[in-house]
C-alpha cells in the first residue's frame, strides 16, 4: 500500500519530486500539498494535486516533504513540533543547507528526519538523492524512504559529512551539464548547422556516450579509446581539450559548487 505523502511548500523541487513519483505509477491522488499563494493552490488544482491548508497536509500524510525556502522553514514547521501525531510522521527534508541537527531543533529531537539533496533530473526518474537519517529511524522506515525516493532515481545513503559533496556533485550538475551540452550545440551552429538540429545531436550524442558507459560498466576512458584513432580527428580534439586544461576546470567547478555549500551550511 502506498503511502500518503505531503509537501510543505510546493516550489521547483517539490514539482519535480511530484512529477517523478506520478511518472513512475505513484497515485496522483496519494500527494498532498500546502502552498501560501491562491495563484499557485489553482494551478495544482487544475493539475489534478490535492491542495489543503498546512495542518491537514501533515494530519493526513504519513510522509511529509519540507520543501520550502531555507528561511522559511522555522514558521512552517512550528506547527507541527508539539503535535501528538509527530512520531506518527517521517520527515523528508530537502531544503538546502539545513542540517538534521538544525532540522531536530525546529522539529523536536524525538523527530523522525531524513536530510536529503535531490537534483531535478528526478521529474524524469533519472534523479539523484543524497540522503542521510536521523539515528531513530528503524530499518523498516529507511527502507519505506528508500522505497519512495528510488522511484525517481538513484538514492545515495550518505554520512551527513558528504551532503555537500553531493550537492556539488549531483544537485549542482544538472546546470553544469547544461552548459556543455549548449556548448556542443553552439560549436554545430559554428560549423553549419541549425541551432534545433545541433541541439539534438548534442543531446543523442550525450544520452548515447552515458547508456554506453551505464551499460558497459566500464572505465569512461575505455570508451574514449576506443573512440580515438592514430592521427584522427578523435585525438586532435582530445589534444586541444588536454592542452586547455579542460578536464582540471571541470574538476574545479565542482569543487567552488562544493566550497559554496559548505559556506550555506
Amino acid at each position: 500500500m502506498q503511502p500518503t505523502v505531503g509537501f510543505i511548500g510546493f516550489g521547483n523541487m517539490a514539482r519535480a519530486i511530484a512529477e517523478g513519483l506520478t511518472r513512475a505509477g505513484f497515485p496522483k491522488e496519494k500527494i498532498l500539498a500546502s502552498v501560501r499563494s491562491e495563484k499557485s493552490r489553482e494551478k495544482l488544482q487544475r493539475e489534478g494535486f490535492k491542495v489543503l491548508p498546512p495542518e491537514e497536509v501533515f494530519e493526513k500524510s504519513q510522509i511529509l516533504f519540507l520543501a520550502t525556502k531555507p528561511k522559511d522553514l522555522p514558521a512552517a514547521v512550528k506547527p507541527f513540533k508539539d503535535h501528538p501525531q509527530k512520531g506518527e510522521k517521517i520527515f523528508i527534508s530537502v531544503a538546502a543547507g539545513v542540517s538534521l541537527q538544525k532540522l531536530k531543533d525546529l522539529l523536536g529531537e524525538d523527530s523522525k528526519i531524513v536530510r536529503t539533496m535531490p537534483n531535478v533530473n528526478v521529474a524524469v526518474g533519472k534523479g539523484v538523492w543524497g540522503v542521510a537519517y536521523s539515528e531513530n529511524l528503524t530499518p523498516a522506515e529507511r527502507e519505506r524512504v528508500k522505497e519512495l525516493l528510488g522511484k525517481t532515481g538513484l538514492v545515495v545513503e550518505l554520512d551527513e559529512g558528504l551532503m555537500d559533496a553531493i550537492t556539488a556533485l549531483a544537485g549542482s550538475a544538472p546546470a553544469f551539464i547544461a552548459e556543455i551540452v549548449d556548448a556542443f550545440a553552439e560549436a554545430g551552429v559554428k560549423l553549419g548547422f541549425k541551432y534545433p538540429e545541433a541541439l539534438k545531436i548534442a543531446l543523442y550524442t550525450f544520452m548515447g556516450t552515458l547508456q554506453l558507459m551505464e551499460e558497459s560498466g566500464e572505465h569512461p576512458i575505455l570508451l574514449r579509446d576506443k573512440v580515438t584513432s592514430p592521427a584522427g580527428t578523435t585525438i586532435y580534439g582530445l589534444s586541444k581539450l588536454h592542452s586547455e586544461g579542460i578536464k582540471g576546470k571541470l574538476i574545479e567547478v565542482i569543487e567552488e559548487a562544493y566550497k559554496r555549500a559548505r559556506g550555506l551550511a
